[in-house]
């Protein structure tokens, strides 16, 4: 979904930009048993075992994204014989062919428990259900949840059961004979500034996973997605090798040229990024969860290739603003070493508001077809305004606070441009009318 940054200021060529190309190592260790949190400006690598967490809650105060670790053996199995009330009388008949949702490699707000919602209850939000009085998602599901695999699997019965109106996710797990159970929480203040909390069942407790402080922009990770099956082509779930983006960073790609090309006139290759305004499938500058993905390398049937030409500038908060950077893929090893090698260089900065580079817009429910609900961080909410897709003003309001809730039933069904206007700046937001 496409997160516009509105902002003035100076844009800053480095004199010498050749000079700055740098060659960094990322090391996901033999079998792929590290994920690596990367920090583009300064190369920093923080490394986190691929199995220490089993399920991720939000720390984003306008979602409820809950997601599994399916490189960890955790998957869910939607119970079909009653709501949260059957907890003490679980039957497992059948599990294996219960329903098996996985998670959206898109979209990091939409985790494998996310996956069933009512079309005709937009507070639906799959495990649970939002309550626009409260402000609380109280669970009405429960779940059978498998960690490991073969001889090792072990059988858990989850039941979400409220996240607060300060993200906190109260949750109930045990072993499937256990009647009772004792109540959990993943806190957000104990997340550290990371995109999510994590918990690992074995452990009982919640684990940090992320950079401290929540300073990443790429995640090198191993995580299933939908890849064509050999011999038919059809889409299956299978494991793979990719990289995913921390919320709020903006990905462009740049191919079909050299990286030299790039680096010698920045200025024209971040003039076309900013231009390309596709929302679904343009080159521009994009968030999304899998923007740079896997698809920069493929398996020639004897080893791993690198495509060649496959260039990235991904946009990053900096010191005084905005930093764009080229990156571009150099090897990948595989397996048998986990290793893969980048290349990065600065291509310049635009001066703006540091605040409006930290914010992040929520809204929810996002489709909606009569409201919706706008949340910001590191400001405060001065104005709304709706555009169509030709940048025709639909709506505006008067906004004040760090919420705000709009009447969208008299919008035609479509998609539009949020704008919120904000003390530090504007940020702007794809949203769908239903």
């Amino acid at each position: 979904m496409k997160n516009l940054l509105i902002a003035t200021g100076l844009f800053l060529c480095a004199g010498n930009i050749f000079s700055q190309r740098v060659i960094d190592t990322i090391n996901m260790e033999p079998g792929y048993a590290k994920q690596v949190f990367y920090h583009i400006p300064s190369g920093k690598k923080h490394s986190s075992s691929l199995t220490q967490w089993h399920f991720a809650h939000t720390t984003l105060l306008m979602d409820n994204a809950i997601r599994l670790n399916h490189m960890a053996g955790v998957f869910a199995y939607v119970y079909p014989y009653g709501d949260n009330s059957a907890y003490g009388n679980f039957d497992t008949t059948g599990w294996a062919t219960w329903q098996k949702p996985y998670n959206d490699m898109k979209s990091e707000s939409l985790g494998a428990l996310n996956q069933q919602k009512d079309p005709n209850n937009q507070w639906d939000f799959s495990w649970g259900v939002y309550d626009p009085g409260s402000h609380l998602v109280k669970g009405d599901s429960l779940y059978l949840i498998t960690v490991g695999s073969g001889a090792n699997m072990k059988l858990y019965k989850f039941m979400p059961i409220q996240q607060d109106k300060n993200g906190d996710f109260i949750f109930q797990f045990g072993p499937i004979d256990e009647a009772l159970g004792t109540p959990d929480t993943v806190k957000t203040s104990k997340s550290d500034g990371g995109m999510f909390k994590y918990y690992n069942f074995t452990l009982d407790q919640q684990v940090a996973i992320e950079t401290a402080g929540g300073d990443w922009h790429l995640n090198f990770n191993r995580y299933y997605d939908l890849v064509p099956a050999p011999g038919t082509g059809d889409l299956v779930m299978y494991p793979t090798n990719g990289v995913e983006s921390k919320r709020g960073v903006e990905v462009a790609y740049a191919n079909g040229v050299n990286f030299e090309d790039i680096l010698s006139s920045p200025q024209m290759y971040i003039d076309m990024a900013n231009s390309d305004t596709a929302i679904a499938s343009g080159n521009g500058f994009t968030t999304g969860l899998t923007r740079v993905g896997g698809d920069w390398k493929f398996f020639n049937g004897s080893s791993f290739v690198v495509v060649p030409k496959k260039n990235y500038i991904v946009k990053v908060a900096g010191a005084i603003g905005s930093e764009y950077w080229a990156i571009r893929f150099l090897t990948f090893e595989g397996q048998g070493t986990g290793r893969m090698t980048l290349e990065r260089s600065k291509l310049g900065e635009l001066a703006t508001n540091k605040e409006i580079a930290q914010t992040v817009l929520g809204m929810f429910p996002n489709p909606s077809s009569d409201k919706v609900i706008l949340s910001v961080n590191h400001s405060e909410l001065t104005g709304i305004a709706i555009y169509s897709m030709t940048g025709v003003k639909t709506q505006s309001f008067d906004a004040n606070g760090t919420q705000f809730e709009i009447n969208v039933s008299g919008l035609n069904p479509g998609q539009y441009i949020i704008e919120a206007q904000t003390n530090a700046g504007n940020i702007r937001k794809l949203f769908i009318k239903k």
